[in-house]
Order: structure tokens, then C-alpha cells, then sequence
């Protein structure tokens, strides 16, 4: 599988891309934040949440590459899992948060991300 999808959304992320990054997202997408209790399940929700993370300073993410796996489920729907990073600054220190993610890509779509779970790693 091309990672094309999966690569432009931590580029976007990383480069403070904020309506790029967010058109990523289909219109009924299911987002399970890192740093969010609810489940974010609609443009306004899953727009504010990113909004609150890139204000941060230093703000980004470092994929694990080793980590990915990627499955087709049929039709260009794709199930992308792994670890990533998330970085920033807080009162002059770095931050950094361990998680785990699972995406679901649909390739032929104009907002491909139909649903994202990130969470921390315990311990």
C-alpha cells in the first residue's frame, strides 16, 4: 500500500496545516483523541481539538515507521495501525506523549480518514 495518506497527515500536522490537515477527515468521521475524553464525532469537534493542539508551541508528531502496518479491507479501504509521537513545548520544556493509533482510509475519497483511535501507551 502506498502510505501516501498516512505521510500527509503527519507532514500537515507538522507544518501547522490546520485546514489541510482537517479536510483530511470525512464529514461523518469518528476521531478517539489522544488528548481528548469524548469521542469527537463531527467537523466541529475533531476542527477544535487540532485547533488546541497545533496553538501549541513546537507542536508535531514522529512516526515509528517500524511500527505501521498497513491492511486492505477491499474497495481502497485501508486499516493503518502504529505508534507514533506527539511533541511541544510547555513553560520552556519539550513534551513528548508515546501513542498508538489505528486509522481507517478510505483512498478513494476526497477526505479520506473515516475514523482515527489514538491513545497514550501506558506507563
Amino acid at each position: 500500500m502506498n502510505f501516501i495518506h498516512l505521510n500527509n497527515w503527519v507532514s500537515r500536522i507538522n507544518a501547522g496545516q490546520f485546514d489541510e490537515l482537517v479536510s483530511m477527515y470525512s464529514e461523518d468521521a469518528v476521531l478517539f483523541a489522544t488528548f481528548d475524553k469524548q469521542p469527537l464525532i463531527n467537523p466541529d469537534l475533531i476542527q477544535g481539538y487540532f485547533r488546541g493542539f497545533l496553538a501549541r508551541e513546537g507542536s508535531g508528531v514522529e512516526l515509528d515507521n517500524s511500527s505501521i502496518r498497513h491492511t486492505e479491507l477491499g474497495d481502497g479501504t485501508y486499516v493503518s495501525t502504529g505508534l507514533y509521537t506527539f511533541f511541544y513545548q510547555e513553560d520552556g520544556q519539550s513534551v513528548r506523549h508515546d501513542a498508538r493509533f489505528t486509522f481507517i482510509i478510505d483512498t478513494g475519497s476526497q477526505n479520506p480518514i473515516v475514523h482515527h483511535h489514538s491513545s497514550v501507551i501506558p506507563g
